[in-house]
C-alpha cells in the first residue's frame, strides 16, 4: 500500500469560488476594528474569510454532535475556547444571551474547547454558566485549531448560511453584530448552498449526501494499492482533479476521455489531475482504458475498504452499495463515476461535479490568491 502526498487530498468545486466569476458582488468585509488587532489582524484568520468553512474534528460533545456541513442554510459561530482562558470565559454570558435572542431564526453556536488542557472542568462550567450551545473536545493534536487558524483565544469565527466563513477572530463584543447581520441575508437557493449547485453536478438534485458532506472540509488521504506508473510528487499548493472510476461500461469509458481533453488543457497551469480506480479493477484492464482515453495523468487502484482502518460506513442511504475502496470510502464516493476538485488549500471545493464544469470552477480557483 502506498501513501500520497505530503499532505491530505482534497476534491473540487464550491459556490464562493464560483460567485468569484459570477456578475454577483462580493459582499462588503465587516470593518476591521470589530476584530482583534485590527488591521493588523493575522493573515491566516483573514484568508478564512469568503471561503468554504473547514469542517470539525472533535470529539466528546456535550450536546448534539453535528457537522458544519450538516448547517447550511444556518448561520453558525465556531467559538474555540478554554476553562483556562479568562476572556473566554468571561465571554460566555454574552454567548448564551445571543443564542436565547437568536437561536431560533436560525442561529447555531458551536464551542470547540481547547484540546491541550482544561477539559476536564468543561462539564462543570457548561453546567454552572447554563450554557445553551453545544460543546466539544478538539481532538488530539488541535486539527480544528489549525483547520481555522486559531492564533488566540477564543478566536471566534461566523459562519453564513451557505456555508461561507465571513468573519474569523471576532471580539466577542462584536459577534452579535455580525450574526444580526448575517441572519438577515436570504437563505441560499437549493442548487446555492455551498455544494458547487446541482445543475453543475452528476445526479443534479439527487446527488449523494455523502459527497455534499465532504466539501468545504479538507480531504482525506488518498490510500492506493498500487500505481499505474508513477505516483505524483507533491501537490502542495496545486489544484487538484480527482476522477474515480471503473472499467466496466461505456460511460466509464466516456467521462475519462472527456477527463484527458480536461487535463491536457490544465495540466501546463500547473493543476493535477488523477485517476482513481476502484479497489477491484484489474491492473491490464485499467492500463487499456487509459491508453483508449489518451489520458496522461498519475493513476492508481485504490486499497481495499477495511472497517477497522477506514471506520464504518456512515451516511449511506438505504440501497446504496457497500464502499469499493479506501479512498472512495473517504470522500464519500458511493456511485461511479465521480469527479472531485481540491482548492491549492488542500479543501474539497466541489464532488460529484459534471466534467464540463470542471475547466471553470479550475480557472476561477487559479485566479484566487495563494493560500
Amino acid at each position: 500500500m502506498n501513501r500520497l502526498l505530503d499532505r491530505p487530498l482534497p476534491l473540487a468545486g464550491a459556490f464562493a469560488a464560483l460567485l468569484a466569476a459570477s456578475a454577483l458582488a462580493a459582499p462588503p468585509p465587516f470593518p476591521d476594528e470589530w476584530f482583534f488587532e485590527g488591521t493588523n489582524r493575522p493573515a491566516p484568520l483573514k484568508a478564512l474569510e469568503g471561503k468554504p468553512s473547514p469542517e470539525l474534528e472533535v470529539e466528546n460533545w456535550i450536546g448534539s454532535a453535528t457537522r458544519i456541513a450538516d448547517l447550511r442554510g444556518k448561520v453558525v459561530v465556531v467559538d474555540f475556547w478554554a476553562t483556562w482562558c479568562g476572556p473566554c470565559m468571561q465571554a460566555i454570558p454574552e454567548n448564551v444571551e445571543l443564542v436565547k435572542a437568536h437561536g431560533e431564526e436560525g442561529l447555531v453556536f458551536l464551542g470547540i474547547h481547547d484540546s491541550n488542557a482544561g477539559w476536564n472542568d468543561a462539564p462543570q462550567v457548561v453546567k454552572d454558566r447554563k450554557i445553551n450551545y453545544a460543546v466539544a473536545k478538539d481532538k488530539n493534536g488541535g486539527p480544528s485549531a489549525r483547520a481555522f487558524a486559531v492564533q488566540f483565544w477564543p478566536t471566534y469565527v461566523v459562519i453564513d448560511r451557505a456555508g461561507i466563513v465571513r468573519a474569523a477572530g471576532l471580539v466577542p463584543n462584536r459577534v452579535a453584530d455580525v450574526v444580526k447581520a448575517l441572519l438577515a441575508e436570504d437563505a441560499p437557493a437549493a442548487s446555492e448552498s455551498g455544494d458547487g449547485g446541482a445543475e453543475r453536478s452528476l445526479g443534479g438534485t439527487r446527488r449523494p449526501r455523502s459527497l455534499r458532506a465532504i466539501e468545504g472540509a479538507k480531504a482525506p488521504e488518498i490510500r492506493a494499492a498500487s500505481w499505474l506508473g508513477d505516483p505524483p510528487g507533491s501537490l502542495a499548493g496545486m489544484p487538484v482533479v480527482v476522477h474515480f472510476t471503473t472499467t466496466n461500461g461505456s460511460l466509464f469509458m466516456r467521462e475519462l476521455g472527456r477527463l484527458a481533453s480536461i487535463a491536457k488543457d490544465l495540466a501546463p497551469q500547473g493543476v493535477a489531475v488523477i485517476v482513481v480506480f476502484d479497489s477491484g479493477t484489474d491492473a491490464t484492464s485499467a492500463r487499456s482504458m487509459l491508453d483508449a482515453a489518451g489520458i496522461v495523468a498519475p493513476a492508481a487502484i485504490d486499497a481495499a475498504y477495511d472497517a477497522a482502518v477506514d471506520g464504518a460506513v456512515g451516511g449511506a442511504a438505504e440501497g446504496d452499495p457497500p464502499p469499493r475502496g479506501s479512498t472512495l470510502h473517504a470522500f464519500g464516493v458511493r456511485y461511479l463515476p465521480a469527479t472531485v476538485v481540491i482548492d491549492r488549500a488542500g479543501v474539497v471545493r466541489a464532488a460529484g461535479i459534471k466534467s464540463d464544469a470542471v475547466a471553470p470552477l479550475v480557472e476561477t480557483m487559479l485566479a484566487e490568491p495563494a493560500p
